[in-house]
């Protein structure tokens, strides 16, 4: 992947152009080429006995091109919940100036004003193992009409979500390509506000 990076870096000013096009089309159109939504699945060992499926974490490589693209749609779509007002007023992640810090502050301090008034607290703490890899594409793209992503945008979402293929590439060898049924693409559209947000 790092000689397509390279590639892509050295011919920059000779393919900007038909790369504008070609995405500009994708999304009028609503649709996008089969490659930009394939991954190659690498598991990469974490530690401990290379025996066990669960000491190793998949990792996704996508579309150089498509996750430069993925960012624009992303600043867009963060705008347009700003602007709208429609991110939940309670999260922190993944919305600018805000982190798990700002989460961890805001929680800090709503403890003390409570206590400070002699009432009761419960703070109750989840976590969602393996959330990314869960996410269900049909309430994923409910959420993203409620929150008024529709036309263009809309569509190329769903179009982004649907028809996703994965191979898996190990020990230098490929397997078939397969369908991927559930989950948001990290690498690219983790980076999307729509995969993260509370909507």
């Amino acid at each position: 992947m790092e000689y397509l990076q390279n590639f892509l870096i050295n011919t920059k000013d000779s393919i900007a152009t038909p790369l504008k096009l070609i995405l500009r089309k994708s999304l009028d159109e609503g649709k996008i080429p089969d490659l930009f939504k394939l991954a190659y699945v690498t598991p990469i060992h974490k530690g401990g006995s290379k025996l066990k499926p669960e000491q190793y974490r998949p990792v996704s490589l996508t579309s150089h091109v498509m996750k430069i693209f993925e960012r624009v749609v992303k600043r867009n779509i963060m705008k347009h919940l700003i602007e709208q007002n429609l991110l939940n007023p309670g999260q922190h992640g993944f919305v600018p100036g805000r982190s798990t810090k700002t989460q961890l502050l805001q929680h800090y301090c709503d403890i003390f004003e409570t206590l400070s008034e002699g009432t009761r607290i419960d703070t109750i703490f989840l976590d969602f193992a393996k959330a990314f890899d869960k996410v269900d594409h049909d309430i994923l793209l409910q959420k993203v009409a409620k929150h008024k992503i529709k036309g263009k945008i809309g569509l190329w979402l769903q179009e982004f979500l649907n028809n996703r293929k994965y191979r898996v590439v190990a020990n230098g060898e490929m397997s078939d390509v397969q369908d991927v049924l559930s989950g948001s693409p990290r690498d690219s559209f983790s980076s999307c506000a729509v995969y993260h947000y509370d909507i």
